[in-house]
């Protein structure tokens, strides 16, 4: 495999990140985030510049003259992933309350770390030579495993923006009915106290 044939993967995770940036500026024009949507924000931005940068690596290591482009670019991206689950990690307890973590969806939790393990794990088992799988096969699938994860949560974070905004349109109707009826209500009694002065 070229150490080029990488480059689809940086282009893709920087357009999600590109995305991103969009949704945000369109987004704060409305309301500020809530720390939930910052946390989902900033984990997914990890996902999406781990793989920009984890793609990098065979071409950063080809021109630095190392033989072994695949092996280097393995074990680095294999300290990337570790760095991002535990920045994952930190992040939800920095960002968050106890009472906002309990809003994170449980599934998604452990899509995220049962996912970088699990392809962190088949990353060093291919560098040290225990499963049948090539090094760069195994370091393609964990780049893509990291788009995966940057896809799912731009696609959630879009989401959580339409439902906000529908959230938004049914509140503003429903002041507008009772300002409605409130005023309703009280145009009667006003009328009867001017009658009675």
């Amino acid at each position: 495999m070229d150490p080029s044939s990488t480059a689809p993967i940086t282009e893709f995770a920087i357009v999600v990140a590109g995305f991103t940036g969009l949704v945000l500026a369109l987004g704060s024009k409305d309301q500020t985030p809530s720390p939930v949507v910052k946390l989902r924000t900033v984990t997914m931005l990890f996902y999406a510049f781990t793989a920009a940068f984890g793609s990098l690596l065979p071409t950063l290591a080809q021109s630095l003259g190392i033989a072994e482009i695949w092996h280097f670019s393995g074990y680095v991206f294999v300290a990337l992933l570790f760095a991002n689950t535990l920045a994952t990690v930190l992040s939800s307890r920095i960002l968050l309350s106890p009472s906002e973590r309990a809003e994170l969806s449980t599934i998604m939790w452990s899509l995220v770390l049962a996912g970088n393990t699990l392809f962190g794990a088949m990353l060093v088992l291919s560098l040290l030579g225990m499963v049948g799988l090539p090094v760069n096969g195994a370091f393609f699938a964990a780049l893509i495993w990291q788009l995966v994860l940057s896809t799912i949560l731009f696609t959630r974070l879009i989401l959580q923006r339409q439902r906000m905004q529908k959230l938004n349109q049914w509140l503003t109707l429903l002041s507008n009915l009772t300002v409605l009826l409130g005023t309703r209500h009280q145009g009667p009694r006003n009328s009867d106290h001017s009658v009675l002065q």
